[in-house]
């Protein structure tokens, strides 16, 4: 029988974890437990390291930056909250630890809570997938000229490239600045976090700020991360905001848990 991933380990930090909130009891903030979490471990001598920050780099700019709350003989991230009312994790506080995990080339997180009157702890692990690629082009197929054929195949390439090159497990504001950088690198002309202006019986709305970005000034481009699929309002929003750019098309590409995603996506 296979045991857990550095289940000693584990059973040490478990043990450590409960001591911390026996002794400090409930109700205080996240930063007093990470601290008496911290000077326990240095007290028993394990190597630890407390919130170290490091930037991800790409084209030699700052993409993204990381700072998990521990990491633990070198092996294991803890990213500790205090939240009582929350009885189970996030699906966002689970990607966090995946996104630490991809970054620091770690196998296994806690989720820690001391919020609640149990502490609870959730492991995390993380490998990293094969790339795969799924595309679906078949509802943009008619619109498509032949410059834009062109256009739209130098912006897959870019994102084929970036998705080999660092894989999946990252945030999807990571992914977004990453492909604006490599879009620029290109010289093909991209502007990030869109504005699109709403338009109700017949007079504009206060303008609304986009996760979106407008690449040779013909297309949207939407980025997710870490979802099975993009979701139906990803494709509903999208449509919206091509509608209101007068723009023909774009693409939702989702660097997924397990594959690279990309949809083409029509205004109609």
């Amino acid at each position: 029988m296979v045991g857990l991933r550095h289940e000693e380990k584990t059973e040490v930090l478990r043990g450590l974890i409960f001591k911390t909130r026996n002794e400090l009891k409930s109700g205080w903030p996240e930063e007093i437990y990470h601290q008496a979490l911290l000077c326990m471990l240095q007290d028993e001598a394990i190597p630890v390291i407390s919130r170290p920050r490091r930037a991800f780099l790409h084209r030699g700019e700052e993409v993204h930056l990381f700072e998990p709350d521990l990491i633990v003989w070198d092996r294991i991230i803890l990213e500790l909250k205090a939240l009582p009312y929350q009885k189970e994790f996030l699906g966002e506080q689970y990607a966090q630890a995946i996104h630490y995990l991809k970054f620091w080339q770690k196998d296994l997180a806690l989720l820690v809570n001391f919020g609640p009157p149990k502490v609870k702890i959730q492991r995390v692990v993380w490998d990293e997938p094969p790339f795969e690629l799924s595309e679906e082009y078949e509802e943009i197929k008619p619109h498509i000229s032949e410059p834009d054929r062109v256009n739209l195949q130098r912006i897959r390439q870019c994102v084929i490239a970036l998705a080999r090159q660092y894989g999946f497990g990252y945030p999807e504001t990571l992914y977004r600045k990453l492909v604006a950088v490599e879009l620029a690198h290109r010289q093909i002309d991209c502007v990030s976090d869109v504005g699109v202006v709403p338009v109700w019986t017949g007079q504009g709305l206060p303008r609304h700020t986009t996760h979106h970005l407008q690449v040779a000034d013909h297309y949207l481009v939407h980025i997710r991360s870490l979802s099975a699929q993009p979701t139906t309002h990803d494709f509903l929003a999208t449509r919206t905001y091509l509608r209101c750019l007068g723009l023909k098309f774009g693409l939702i590409v989702n660097f997924g848990a397990k594959e690279l995603q990309i949809h083409g996506i029509s205004s109609e």
